[in-house]
C-alpha cells in the first residue's frame, strides 16, 4: 500500500471515530440543538488536524444531525415541528416495509418469542416496573425487524431510527410505561404472524403516529426549539 493510501485510510479512521463520538453525544442529548461545532476547537480537543474533523462534521450534516454555521463551522441541528412530523412519516412508511419483509422470513418460534415479550411487557405495566418494560419494548422492536434480509431497506430504516432516538433523547428521555403501546404491539404482532400487509401497515402507522403526536406535544413545551448557537 502506498504512503498516500495509508494516510488516506488513517484519516478516514480518525474521521469515523470523531463522527461516532459526536453522534453518540448528540443522540444522547449531551450536545444540545444549536451547540456550536467548531473545527478548530474539536481538532484541538481530539488532538488531530482539521481535515478529519471537517469530514466528520460533513458526515453529521449529511445525516441531518448538524447544520452549517459560518464558513467552516457547523452546529447541532435544531429540530422543528415540520422536521419531526416528516421524519415520523418517513419512519412508519419504511418500517412497514422492513417489518413486512421480516414477517415473510420469521419462523413460528421467532413469533412465539415476540409473543412472550409482549406478555412480559404487559405484566411490567401492571406491576409498574418501568426499567423492565423499557428493556422488553426495545427487545420487541429489535426482534420484530431482525428477520429482514434486505440490507438496503435496513440502511434507510437505520437512518430513520437515528432521528427517532434523537427526538426521544431531547423530548421524552424518561418515557413512561404505556399500556396502550403494549396493546399496539400485540396488534402489530398479530398482523406480523398472519403476514397481513394491510393490517401490519395500519397497526404500525397508528402506533408511530401516536408516538409522533406525543413527541410534538413535548417539543412544543421544550426549551430546545429556541436554543441559539453559542459563540
Amino acid at each position: 500500500m502506498s504512503e498516500t493510501m495509508q494516510i488516506g485510510l488513517h484519516r478516514q479512521t480518525l474521521s469515523a471515530q470523531i463522527y461516532e463520538t459526536l453522534e453518540a453525544k448528540i443522540l444522547a442529548g449531551d450536545l444540545r440543538p444549536g451547540t456550536r461545532l467548531s473545527e478548530e476547537s474539536l481538532a484541538e480537543r481530539f488532538g488531530v488536524s482539521r481535515a478529519p474533523v471537517r469530514e466528520a462534521l460533513a458526515a453529521l450534516q449529511r445525516a441531518g444531525l448538524a447544520e452549517k454555521s459560518g464558513a467552516r463551522d457547523r452546529m447541532v441541528a435544531v429540530p422543528n415541528a415540520t422536521l419531526i412530523a416528516q421524519k415520523y412519516d418517513l419512519w412508519w412508511v419504511v418500517d412497514v416495509g422492513r417489518t413486512f419483509l421480516a414477517s415473510l422470513e420469521a419462523t413460528p418460534a421467532e413469533c412465539d418469542a415476540l409473543e412472550k415479550l409482549v406478555t412480559a411487557a404487559d405484566e411490567a405495566v401492571k406491576s409498574g416496573d418501568a426499567a423492565t418494560y423499557r428493556d422488553l419494548v426495545a427487545r420487541f422492536h429489535e426482534g420484530i425487524r431482525a428477520a429482514c434480509k434486505n440490507p438496503y431497506i435496513s440502511e434507510i430504516a437505520e437512518g430513520c431510527d437515528i432521528h427517532l432516538r434523537w427526538f426521544e433523547a431531547l423530548y421524552d428521555r424518561h418515557a413512561e410505561i404505556c399500556a396502550v403501546a403494549v396493546q399496539e404491539h400485540a396488534q402489530i404482532l398479530a398482523a406480523f404472524r398472519a403476514r397481513d400487509f394491510t393490517a401490519l401497515s395500519d397497526s404500525i402507522r397508528s402506533h408511530m403516529l401516536r408516538q409522533r403526536d406525543n413527541i410534538l406535544r413535548l417539543f412544543e413545551a421544550s426549551p430546545y426549539p429556541h436554543v441559539i448557537a453559542a459563540d
